[in-house]
């Protein structure tokens, strides 16, 4: 307990690198060494948040969760307590049924979203366990909450040359192949620079979830309207992607979006395009094509198989056609 509370103090004050090095040797030095809390008087429960979901936000970030997770566990949590309004240690198992029962009756959130939040809850109460801070989890025994599964929309090979078609200067053309070609999400593609592309070898370094890097491989069109592009180019930002505009800065994940967006509207697809539906287009197709799941899964950079193999469920239409190819 005592190791958890030092090392979220370091957390923003040193580099990440360095507090698995101190960690490491705090784990050593401790045990030589019984730390006992000070004993103090108790305080009324005031903050909506405990210190405990803070130290618990700020493990997470010490493992490399990305900004934008951490700050999804802390909205959940510091909900979840504004709106329970008691100390941790005596929240029971129907106070976090009530309160998922209370967001599903307000109808803002969908059952998917609901079984989310009882996700995390779920996890955030087995690290206090886990550490010490609570004798048994409130929220182990609240089954998942079964919610309609959406499938996975991905662009037909014809969708494809549609949206190709669509796009309006080469600039919307080079994102295009890149997403494609690489399956990369769109906070990987924001984020790149110059020097992530190695255009002898084909590759390109992508850093995304988890604060992790992984290679992905450029197709032959993709490497061919990305050169066109950045001849385009007289400035001299190191991201691969930027602005039309001076000073040309690198786009943000919403001007990416707000501009596939636009594409999908000249390509009148029936659906809203966004940057994943390029990633699922890319797995399926590989997989369509005969490209083994594992593969896929080192494409994408998912670190569990399971989440590749959504992409292995196979349309009506594939069977249809094995159908006819086969039983006859």
């Amino acid at each position: 307990m005592f190791e958890t509370i030092f090392i979220s103090r370091l957390v923003g004050k040193i580099p990440d690198e360095c507090i698995s090095v101190v960690r490491r040797e705090l784990s050593i030095v401790m045990t030589e060494y019984d730390a006992v809390p000070k004993i103090t008087d108790l305080v009324p429960y005031e903050d909506a948040i405990p210190d405990v979901a803070k130290y618990y936000i700020a493990s997470k970030q010490v493992e490399g969760l990305s900004k934008n997770t951490l700050r999804n566990y802390t909205i959940i949590l510091r909900t979840f307590f504004n709106a329970i309004r008691k100390p941790m240690e005596k929240i029971t198992a129907n106070d976090v049924r009530a309160y998922l029962y209370q967001l599903q009756a307000s109808g803002k959130q969908s059952n998917a979203t609901l079984d989310m939040t009882r996700c995390h809850l779920n996890t955030f109460f087995n690290w206090c366990v886990d550490e010490g801070y609570l004798p048994k989890n409130p929220a182990r025994q609240i089954k998942s909450i079964k919610c309609e599964k959406k499938e996975r929309r991905y662009l037909s090979d014809e969708e494809l040359e549609i949206v190709r078609d669509a796009c309006a200067d080469i600039t919307e053309t080079a994102i295009i192949e890149f997403l494609y070609s690489t399956g990369c999400r769109v906070n990987e593609l924001t984020s790149l620079k110059r020097s992530d592309v190695d255009f002898q070898a084909h590759e390109v370094k992508l850093f995304g979830k988890g604060s992790k890097y992984r290679t992905s491989y450029m197709n032959a069109k993709c490497e061919l309207t990305l050169r066109k592009y950045l001849l385009t180019r007289s400035d001299a930002s190191e991201f691969l992607f930027v602005g039309r505009r001076s000073p040309h800065n690198g786009y943000t994940n919403r001007a990416i979006e707000k501009m596939l967006e636009k594409i999908g509207e000249r390509a009148n697809l029936p659906f809203r395009l966004v940057p994943h539906i390029l990633r699922h287009t890319t797995a399926t197709h590989a997989l369509q094509h005969g490209m083994d799941v594992t593969e896929i899964q080192k494409l994408l950079g998912h670190s569990k198989l399971d989440t590749t193999m959504i992409y292995a469920k196979t349309s009506q239409e594939d069977v249809k056609a094995d159908h006819r190819k086969y039983v006859i």
